[in-house]
Formats: structure tokens, sequence, C-alpha cells
């Protein structure tokens, strides 16, 4: 395992455990994961809120009609739990989100003036991998999906497919993800489990190819690696020695008609939307294993889920430490008190495991209102005591803020 496994960096940070009693590829968050997830989640939440999406909810089981209407249960069957009974009902742990996210369009006629329809959400979803094939935070059987699904009029698909990866390039920005490589995952006309006639996947694939020369995009084309509904453009990253598919944006040219998807047109007949189904981080779990080894754990400030750590030097500082440790906590910020016992070098040795932003040692000095000495990764600075929240506060300021 090599220094920047995402695994051993996210046991160092006290991120997450794997636990037997609850299963293989099902991660137990910590609180320092459990605040980088959540860090994740509002920004990506805010951003989806500025380009104009709408949030849902959606539960963790469907019955079986709404995963055949879906297609999963004949194309994804091998990969979905087995169903759980409830007298002459099945249910199925959800595979995807997009059933569910079909049914809050269909749950009343919808106009051509409400489109694009956008709807977003973090939902979680659950896929029976085989056990060789999970690794840490890469491949999991339960994972938190940055979903969305874009409901548009057929003639309005390439302009959101450019609001879409517009939105791709924002996050992975903010991130400091930059290295990235575009795929476009074809269907393959020889297969059954492509539904559709061809004529429609070759226009399909051939807007999204169209979309990535427009945006200049260097790009390498899969065939056989599309959605059973539709083409796709995956955006892979760096993983574990090789590269993983992160984002996806997929045209759908198909559920539309499984579900009876319509939309009263300008001239009152009704038509069929598109669908495009987005996912600009992908699943929570593998955006945090990218992000891990991408930054060598060292992540954007904003984004570090311990931003400062404050460590007493002995007894007598601990009332002041945890004083701040409020104080900063009210102010937004990710401050922590290191309160295992031991001597101070060794504790300082263990507190860079955890790979704070700053971290102050709070002594004498700091205790009677002079100056904090704030160690960075690569620096030390002294900050009147005055000064602390404001200087902390414009160090993590989050973007979109």
């Amino acid at each position: 395992m090599s220094v920047f496994d995402h695994r051993q960096l996210a046991e160092e940070m006290e991120l997450y455990c794997l636990n037997e009693d609850i299963g293989a590829g099902l991660p137990l968050w910590l609180p320092a994961g459990a605040a980088l997830r959540a860090a994740l989640e509002d920004y990506i939440r805010d951003l989806e809120h500025r380009a104009g999406y709408e949030r849902v909810l959606s539960p963790h089981l469907g019955k079986a009609v709404l995963y055949e209407s879906s297609g999963h249960l004949r194309h994804y069957r091998a990969d979905m739990f087995p169903p759980l009974r409830d007298g002459g009902d099945e249910f199925y742990l959800k595979p995807m989100n997009c059933p569910h996210h079909h049914e809050v369009y269909r749950h009343r006629p919808r106009s051509y003036r409400e489109l694009p329809l956008r709807l977003a959400e973090c939902g979680h979803v659950y896929r029976n991998e085989n056990g060789g094939s999970l690794r840490g935070l890469a491949r999991v059987r339960g994972l938190c999906q940055n979903d969305a699904h874009i409901y548009l009029a057929p003639e309005d698909a390439r302009a959101e497919l450019h609001r879409v990866l517009d939105l791709f390039d924002r996050a992975h920005a903010d991130l400091g993800l930059r290295e990235r490589r575009f795929r476009l995952s074809c269907g393959d006309p020889a297969r059954a489990d492509f539904e559709g006639a061809v004529a429609d996947w070759v226009a399909a694939e051939e807007l999204l190819r169209s979309v990535l020369l427009e945006r200049g995009r260097p790009f390498f084309e899969a065939p056989g690696e599309a959605a059973f509904y539709g083409p796709k453009i995956d955006v892979q990253m760096k993983l574990g020695g090789g590269e993983e598919s992160v984002a996806s944006v997929q045209l759908d040219f198909l559920s539309a008609e499984r579900f009876d998807l319509k939309y009263a047109a300008a001239d009152g007949s009704l038509r069929r939307p598109w669908i495009l189904h987005r996912a600009p981080l992908g699943s929570f779990e593998r955006i945090v294993a990218v992000l891990l080894e991408a930054h060598a754990g060292r992540l954007p400030d904003w984004l570090q889920p311990v931003q400062i750590l404050l460590i007493p030097v002995r007894e007598e500082h601990r009332a002041f430490a945890a004083d701040w440790e409020s104080r900063l906590r009210s102010a937004g910020l990710r401050a922590q008190v290191d309160r295992r016992e031991g001597r101070l070098a060794k504790r300082l040795a263990l507190a860079h495991r955890l790979r704070p932003v700053l971290f102050a040692v709070i002594g004498d000095q700091e205790v009677a209102g002079g100056f904090w000495g704030l160690q960075s990764r690569d620096s030390r600075m002294e900050v009147p005591a005055p000064q602390v929240l404001e200087v902390c506060a414009r160090r993590f300021a989050r973007p979109l803020r």
C-alpha cells in the first residue's frame, strides 16, 4: 500500500472504518469523515441551487414493478440485492435513483414552460458488488450519489449538455481535480442489452460527440460502455494506480416511453421529453477516495475535515482550548481540541497524521491573551489573539460564498 493509497490516508485521518458485523463494502463514516462528506454535500447543493436545480428526496426501496418498468430488473438484476418480500409484494433496495425521479416528474401533468426540469438528490443506492472487487471507498455496496435528472425538450439538449459540463468544470476546479480524461461511452448494435433503434443511438452519440468537440475536449470513445438506455460522457480520474469513472452525464431517450412521461408543447400536443442523468461528483464515497489520493490527504483548506487543531500544553490549558473550540465552531469552522494524554512531542507527532490545515499549541502565552502561533502545513504565523477568528474565517472561506 503506497503512501497515496486512500485507504491508508483515511485510516490516519480517521475518516471511516469497516466492520465485519456490518458487512464488506459498507463503510462507517467517523466524525471527521462525516464532516468531510457534509462539506462536500453543502457545496454541491449550493452550486446546483444556483444552477436552477430543485431538490427531491426518495426512499431507499422500491417495488419490483418500478424496476420492471425502468428496465433494471432485466438489465441490472445481477448487481441488485435479492428482494424483500411483504405479503405478495417484492421490494428491492434501489440500485439507481432515476426510477424514483421519473415518478416525481409523472405525479402531475407537465408543460413545456417547466422545462428543463432539474431534479437533484444526494441519494443512497445499493449495489451487490462481488466481494473480490470491493476496495476501500473506491468500490462499495452502499453509496450516496450526487445525482440529478433533467427533463427537457429534445431541441434543448445541446444547450443543457453544455450547462451540465460547465457545472462539472466548476466543481472539479473548486476541488482541485484538474487531471481528467473524457470518455464517450457508446452502445453496441450487436448486443441485445442496448435497447432502442440504431438510428436513435447514432443520433444521440453524435450529439454528445459534437458537444465535446465544441468544447475543445480531447476524448476517446469506448464502444459497449453506454448505459442500456443511452450513451454517456464519463469523466475519469486517477485512483488506485489506474483510472475510474467519477462524473458522468447520460442521454436517455428511452425512459420517457417506459414511464409514459409527457409534456404539453406550445402547440398543445403531448410530447416525450429526453432525460439527462448527471452526477458531477459521482458517489461521495468514490470522490473522497479520488480527493485523498490526488491531494495526498491535504485537501483544499475549505474542505479539510479538521481545519484547526488546538493542542493544550498542560491540563490547566484545556479549559481555554475548549472555550476557543466552541468559539471557532460557532463561526462555522471545523475546530477540534486534542484531548489525548501524553507528552506534547508525541501528541504533536500524532496530530500531523490528522492533517489539520492549522494547529495551535495552547500554552501560557495564548491563555494570557497574547499572540497565537498558528502553524500551517508549510509556515508559521504569529497572530494577535483578537484577530484569530478573522484570520481563520478568511482562510477557510468556501467557494461560492
